[in-house]
């Protein structure tokens, strides 16, 4: 079972891992549109402005769904992981306890059987 639920939180860690890199692009692509935006405004005249600008603000409204769908993906990829490293600590939890129960069960045993040999009576061999 721990093997198990290690392999889950590795595949969960490696989920998240790309929707972070899948996050990040997309952030950066907004940050390009951006910035495209702005040394546009900046640098055209007013009627060329005008005729880029309806294409620019598509692209930017594209970039802004896709960032915020990624960032979205990458929330759920984190709870995913999240939730596994819960899973994963609840066996090890178990396996703790269910090795602490073993021990005390050998160590009852032991002072059992340590009991038993102080209540004997032994008697020296015969000389």
């Amino acid at each position: 079972m721990r093997l198990l639920r290690r392999i889950e939180l590795e595949a969960a860690r490696r989920g998240f891992a790309g929707k972070l890199r899948a996050e990040g692009r997309a952030a950066e692509a907004l940050g390009e549109v951006a910035q495209e935006l702005i040394t546009e405004a900046e640098g055209s005249a007013a009627a060329d402005y005008a005729a880029w600008l309806p294409a620019a603000r598509a692209r930017l409204e594209q970039a802004t769904m896709l960032h915020a769908a990624t960032a979205a993906a990458m929330t759920a990829a984190q709870e995913a992981v999240a939730a596994t490293s819960r899973a994963e600590q609840l066996v090890l939890q178990e396996a703790a306890r269910r090795a602490q129960n073993r021990r005390a069960v050998r160590h009852a045993r032991a002072d059992r059987l340590l009991g038993d040999l102080g209540a004997r009576v032994f008697k020296s061999p015969p000389a």
